[in-house]
């Protein structure tokens, strides 16, 4: 339907760089080929953009694809089993925090959301309000101290709200109800 053929139909003076164009400007498209064999067969290879995260910018949703490409025909409801992510950047680097969530499984299974800040490093949204303030550098490092304290110290369970771990070697915890202004309200904790 998009090249404007139709089966059974008349392949004389049609264009396939033309008709390659057309598909390619369709969103969910990420390559295609197109091939006229004589006399009368046309030959379309399509591979399709798989959907990875859903992406909101601006107050809209959009589903993109691991390498960041918004897919707004695609009706968001139907993933809602796909991160969501927000900020400047995080469709083009969600992909690489994914990358690295697969080493920590178990943290991976608890996030809801994930908002890139100031497009250089991630805050972790889980259930129940509770979030993880991701560092700049050091990420792996982070996610494991992030695992232990969840495995070992069940910080998603407890009174935390958040585990801040932008400074090296240092975990921030916060609980519910503090302000976050009074140094009295935050328990910091050294890793080994």
């Amino acid at each position: 339907k998009a090249i404007g053929v139709k089966p059974g139909g008349s392949l004389l003076g049609f264009d396939a760089n033309h008709a390659r164009r057309l598909l390619l400007n369709l969103d969910w498209v990420k390559q295609a080929a197109v091939r006229v064999l004589p006399p009368n067969r046309l030959e379309v290879d399509v591979v399709e953009r798989e959907p990875f995260a859903v992406w909101q910018r601006d107050g809209l949703y959009f589903v993109i694809d691991r390498e960041g490409a918004a897919m707004a025909s695609f009706d968001v409801g139907r993933f809602a089993n796909l991160m969501l992510i927000s900020g400047d950047g995080a469709q083009l680097e969600v992909s690489q925090l994914v990358n690295q969530l697969e080493a920590w499984p178990g943290v991976q299974s608890e996030i809801r959301a994930a908002a890139r800040v100031g497009n250089r490093r991630w805050t972790l949204y889980f259930n129940g309000g509770r979030r993880a303030l991701l560092p700049e550098k050091g990420v792996e490092a982070a996610l494991a101290r992030l695992a232990d304290l969840i495995g070992r110290h069940q910080v998603l369970a407890s009174g935390i709200q958040e585990v801040d771990l932008r400074q090296p070697g240092a975990v921030v915890l916060v609980p519910f109800g503090a302000d976050g202004g009074s140094s009295g309200d935050k328990v910091a904790s050294r890793t080994r």
